[in-house]
This record gives structure tokens, C-alpha cells and sequence, in this order.
């Protein structure tokens, strides 16, 4: 099996090893990426770090203007209890879309970006880093108005009060029913990734409206999800769990 399909197997030691292999054998390619969510995975956040940061740079040698980790590396600094670091690190994200130094992001242009910001503000109650983040996802939104509603853009809307959770959920999954998405996303890895960011960024409006239980009801909605490996909001989700039951 390759490392990526090790991984994807959960079977993320092995996945771990084999990507250190490959990168030992062809060190011309970029298997850091990879390396650093089979690290996220085993909760070596610290070691991710520097992975995910080489990953950047022999991305952006490659492609100017190509970051593809830089999201990743304020989860695993969040997750190594790094947290003002961390929100430092996804306000150079944002930063990176906005003078366009970072030229690559997800198919909204950057939303992911400024809703990990906003959650790393809300969480740490940084004011002006949450009405920083806000302004950026109306900006976002703005400028994907009059186009199709891509994924991140429902819960960038959620998140700005401008459509609840359930449309949420309809617009990523394909019903409004929380317990019916979920039974959708346990076969069908898209649907999974979305309600995945769905359920995590719900939970921090529920955070960001003092409702601090039903926001742990949807991080544990989320964490009890099927690793979608490729969203970080699962991994936040999890640490956010493990936090509870200390």
C-alpha cells in the first residue's frame, strides 16, 4: 500500500514510516504534507510543525505563491498548547490571501483561512481578532456573491448570521436532519469533510453565543466522525474533546 492509502486506512504508524521511506528514496518530492497529517493523527503536533513548514517551502519553490500548509501549521501549533502562536499563524494565513502573497487557497478563495482565526479568537475571547476575522469573511463573501455558493461559503454564511445551521447542513450534506447527514457522511467521504466543518464551526457559533454545551455536543459530533484526514477542524475538534474529559 502507498502511505497516502495507509493512511487513509487509519492505519497512520505505518503511514507515518512509509512516508519517511519515500522521502529517504526521493527526496525531490514533497511527502511532507502527507507525513504531517499521519503526525496529526498520532498527536505528534510538535513534530508536525517543522513538517508542515518544509512542506510550504518546497511547495512555494515549486509554485510561487503555493502555501498549501500554512492552516495546518496553526492546528498543530494549537494543538501543542502553542495558542497564541497559533492564532499569530492564521492571521499571516489571512494576511497571505489579502496582500496576495499566498496566491493558492480553497475553492472560496481563502475562506478556511479566516474561519480558523475567527475560531482560535472566539476561543481565546481576542476581540480584535475575531472582528478582524469577521471583516475578512464578509470580504470573502462579497467577492463569491454572485457566483455559485462553493464549499467553504455555507458555513462562512453561518458563521456571519446569515443563514442557520440546518441550511448549513443542507447546502453541504444534503439535509437538514443532523442525524440523517451523519448517516450520509459515514459512506461518502465528501459529505463527510463537510459536515465535518459544518459541526465544527457550528459548535463555535454555539461558543460564540455563551452556549458553551451545545457547543461540546457539536464538537463531539464532529470528533465522532470517521477521520476525514484532510480536514483539520476534525483533529481541533478532537483536542477540544480530550480538553473535556481532563
Amino acid at each position: 500500500m502507498t502511505p497516502k492509502q495507509l493512511l487513509f486506512a487509519h492505519r497512520y504508524s505505518e503511514a507515518a514510516e512509509t512516508y519517511r521511506l519515500q522521502m529517504v528514496r526521493q527526496p525531490e518530492k514533497n511527502y511532507n504534507d502527507g507525513l504531517g497529517r499521519a503526525l496529526l493523527c498520532l498527536k505528534r503536533f510538535s513534530e508536525a510543525i517543522p513538517v508542515f513548514e518544509k512542506a510550504n517551502e518546497m511547495a512555494s519553490r515549486r509554485l510561487k505563491g503555493n502555501f498549501p500548509c500554512l492552516n495546518e501549521i496553526g492546528a498543530a501549533m494549537w494543538l501543542a498548547e502553542k495558542r497564541v502562536d497559533a492564532i499569530a499563524q492564521w492571521r499571516g494565513a489571512v494576511d497571505a490571501v489579502l496582500d496576495e502573497t499566498c496566491l493558492y487557497g480553497d475553492a472560496a478563495g481563502g475562506a478556511t483561512q479566516g474561519l480558523l482565526l475567527w475560531y482560535g479568537a472566539v476561543t481565546q475571547k481576542n476581540s480584535m481578532e475575531r472582528e478582524y476575522a469577521l471583516k475578512y469573511l464578509e470580504g470573502v463573501r462579497r467577492k463569491n456573491a454572485y457566483g455559485v455558493e462553493i464549499w467553504p461559503l455555507p458555513p462562512v454564511s453561518m458563521v456571519l448570521g446569515a443563514q442557520p445551521f440546518e441550511k448549513t447542513l443542507t447546502d453541504g450534506i444534503g439535509a437538514s436532519d443532523l442525524e440523517i447527514c451523519i448517516k450520509m457522511a459515514r459512506t461518502d467521504l465528501l459529505k463527510r469533510r463537510h459536515l465535518c466543518q459544518a459541526l465544527f464551526y457550528g459548535a463555535c457559533r454555539e461558543r460564540e453565543a455563551g452556549n458553551e454545551t451545545a457547543c461540546m455536543d457539536k464538537m463531539q459530533a464532529c470528533f465522532h466522525l470517521e477521520n476525514p484526514i484532510i480536514e483539520i477542524e476534525w483533529y481541533l475538534a478532537r483536542g477540544e474533546c480530550s480538553q473535556k474529559r481532563t
